[in-house]
């Protein structure tokens, strides 16, 4: 009867553990779906930065893309950066859902060195977020003289990131105390 009572206690300690765990995880705000999330204060400005990312890298694909969705002049921005590609100051990218036709967009050069890739304008990034919605996998295609090249994403989480950057937007300092 002990021996059978010490071996149901460790079993719940097991399960309390792996409750505990299961809970962290859940509770783990760096991520929303596919997206990495970085929540940053400065120690010294007090300012607090929201941003997301989503890095496309497959050893079956040779595209290395990065998505990124962050403030930029006070104003939540999509930002894309394909490795390899160099793109005008202005150039027409193609995003959607995987299952829906792709819709086209402008974007832009950034003037900021700190911006790499390309960036879309606030009412633009707004709309390619409402355009992926909720879908878990989009494809980008980027129009080029050169030629047209697509990728596809898991982009999961999409509208969660854009809300989190978009509530953080503009960057906002934090009260400091007295000196």
């Amino acid at each position: 009867m002990q021996k059978r009572l010490t071996v149901i206690l460790m079993g719940l300690a097991a399960s309390m553990s792996l409750a505990q765990a299961a809970a962290q995880v859940a509770d783990d705000r760096t991520y929303e779906g596919d997206w990495y999330i970085s929540d940053d204060t400065d120690n010294n400005t007090g300012e607090r930065k929201v941003y997301a990312f989503k890095i496309h890298l497959n050893s079956r694909d040779p595209e290395f893309v990065t998505l990124t969705m962050r403030c930029s002049n006070g104003k939540p921005a999509f930002y894309i950066d394909w490795n390899g590609l160099t793109f005008p100051a202005k150039a027409v990218v193609s995003i959607g859902p995987a299952d829906q036709t792709e819709a086209q967009y402008v974007f832009e050069k950034s003037e900021e060195t700190t911006e790499p890739g390309l960036r879309a304008s606030p009412e633009t990034s707004a709309a390619i977020v409402s355009a992926i919605g909720n879908a878990r996998y989009a494809t980008i295609t980027s129009h080029l003289p050169s030629g047209s090249r697509s990728v596809g994403i898991d982009v999961a989480g999409s509208q969660g990131a854009w809300s989190r950057v978009s509530r953080h937007c503009p960057v906002r300092l934090l009260p400091r105390p007295p000196l």
